[in-house]
């Protein structure tokens, strides 16, 4: 467990409630009585190591039972979370309990344990849910995904005892596994230099992420209820693939927002080098064959176009993504 799951004073008293359909997770145990239960000191679920299996799984079928909040109700929410509305952040964690998950899923295996990697994502999701404002003119999952991954990353980086990676290099480093499998597929084993330079760290900085810890993937050892795991309760009814698609879908209007507001020029250059349209990532000579420009003259646009975007987005809090 992290030392900031550890060194954390607030007693993380109740979570997801429901007569006996209830999971407690707090190292207290349950409340002590109603008006315990009903306290407006609330917080999201914190697991500890002791959790059951059964409690994580009661867990993910209790967050994936609660409906989604539409556009209207996230806007009442937050007109109410800005009058300090301790009830209305309950309800609109509450409601985004499940976005956490999936992100924590995203980010296994990069030294933490997914129990510490939603934790973690909790505490990002209720500051997010803090912050909130109508005013912000966007979907709170949109808004809130940074907080989540900014969490989850901090959490992961104060994780590296020998080498601490900025945060750059931590995102990086979820991807080591994949880089060095699509190496091995064309060289047979990876060469470290190659991996070196595909994730832009240094040799001993690579070497610092590949011996990180690989936790086991609890959905693989975790089976209760007839065999149903708790991946698979994510799965049901298609809940994962709509949280993707709904995340996404937020992130593409954003994006979409922001690059119209650079000139043709940039905003060409910046879809053919990201692979924005039906086209692929292209490199800076392959852009400049099709738009009839040098090298050099495309990465001075791209650096322009990305400096502004930068600006851009930190206004509406899409860094995260951008980067």
């Amino acid at each position: 467990m992290s030392c900031r799951a550890r060194g954390r004073t607030e007693s993380m008293v109740r979570m997801m409630t429901s007569g006996e359909a209830g999971c407690w997770v707090s190292p207290e145990g349950p409340p002590n009585s109603e008006s315990e239960m009903k306290s407006e000191s609330w917080t999201p679920a914190y697991f500890y190591e002791e959790i059951s299996d059964e409690a994580f799984t009661s867990y993910i079928r209790r967050i994936t039972s609660i409906p989604l909040l539409s556009k209207e109700e996230e806007l009442k929410l937050g007109e109410r979370i800005q009058q300090g509305d301790e009830k209305a952040i309950k309800k609109l964690v509450e409601a985004n309990l499940r976005f956490v998950v999936k992100i924590a899923f995203r980010y296994r295996g990069c030294g933490l344990s997914l129990l510490d990697l939603i934790n973690e994502g909790n505490i990002g999701l209720l500051e997010a849910a803090r912050r909130y404002s109508p005013s912000y003119g966007v979907k709170f999952i949109t808004y809130a995904v940074w907080w989540i991954r900014q969490a989850i990353l901090q959490a992961l980086a104060n994780n590296i005892s020998v080498v601490h990676l900025p945060l750059r290099k931590i995102r990086s480093s979820h991807h080591s596994s994949e880089g060095r499998g699509e190496l091995a597929k064309k060289k047979g084993e990876a060469a470290e230099e190659e991996l070196v330079k595909e994730l832009d760290l240094r040799p001993e900085e690579l070497e610092e992420v590949l011996r990180t810890p690989r936790e086991t993937w609890i959905d693989s050892s975790l089976e209760v209820e007839e065999g149903i795991r708790p991946l698979e309760l994510l799965k049901s009814q298609n809940l994962l693939g709509a949280e993707d698609i709904l995340i996404e879908k937020s992130f593409r209007q954003e994006i979409e927002e922001i690059l119209r507001q650079l000139n043709p020029r940039e905003r060409r250059v910046i879809e053919l080098r990201y692979g924005l349209n039906s086209d692929g990532p292209l490199t800076l000579e392959e852009i400049g064959k099709r738009m009839r420009l040098s090298r050099e003259r495309v990465r001075q646009i791209e650096e322009n176009a990305k400096k502004r975007l930068r600006i851009l987005a930190k206004s509406r809090r899409l860094q995260d993504f951008l980067n």
